[in-house]
């Protein structure tokens, strides 16, 4: 074995354990001439590298560090919406829609396939309110389209109560009118039908 192999081995060996190599500190050990070569092919096996088994305090010093958490403010700064996140993905990862709906199927042991294309579709459209997505689907869908983890955006801050409640006297007696007329209408229509898996996947919530 050469020296630059036994040099590239010992790198390896280090990243799987979570000991955080110096890249430079490795480059230092071979001579001058051989040290692009060792540079690129760290860098290649970086590219198909697994995640590090870090230790619990490696993890936590890493989620500390100013550089990576002002990285991360940033990225989520340009993170695409989700109903834009999802086809992107799926063409990354060369699936249909139906052949994601068909592995969720599978995955969650889903009866009615063609439902879980049409929520699907919703969820591309923009049409489902990603506050509703289950951890479960959001998870799935990660490791399916070999995502990091799909996240969604925060709910929006809530209005003060002052404009929660807020209104013109003169308009009084109109919003009385129509608030009565709302829920007359809700205590007369039926009630919902119970969720089944799929629904609760994509409207029960993050607890779902």
């Amino acid at each position: 074995m050469s020296d630059l192999d036994r040099i590239l081995g010992e790198f390896v060996d280090a990243w799987k354990t979570g000991g955080r190599p110096d890249l430079d500190a490795y480059l230092a050990r071979v001579p001058a001439g051989e040290r692009d070569e060792l540079a690129a092919r760290v860098d290649a096996w970086l590219d198909v590298a697994p995640t590090p088994d870090y230790p619990a305090a490696a993890r936590a010093a890493i989620a500390a560090e100013p550089a990576l958490r002002a990285a991360l403010q940033a990225a989520e700064g340009l993170r695409p919406a989700l109903p834009d996140s999802i086809p992107a993905l799926r063409a990354r990862a060369g699936l249909g829609i139906r052949d994601l709906a068909a592995r969720l199927s599978e995955r969650f042991g889903l009866a009615d396939e063609e439902r879980a294309v049409a929520y699907l579709e919703r969820l591309e459209r923009g049409e489902l309110d990603p506050g509703r997505l289950s951890r479960r689907l959001l998870d799935a869908l990660s490791e399916l389209l070999g995502a990091v983890r799909i996240a969604v955006p925060p709910p929006a801050a809530p209005a003060s109560p002052g404009q929660a409640f807020f209104r013109a006297d003169e308009d009084a007696e109109d919003w009385i009118v129509q608030d009565i007329d709302a829920l007359s209408r809700a205590a007369l229509a039926a009630a919902p039908a119970p969720m089944d898996e799929l629904d609760r996947l994509f409207l029960g919530g993050p607890d779902a």
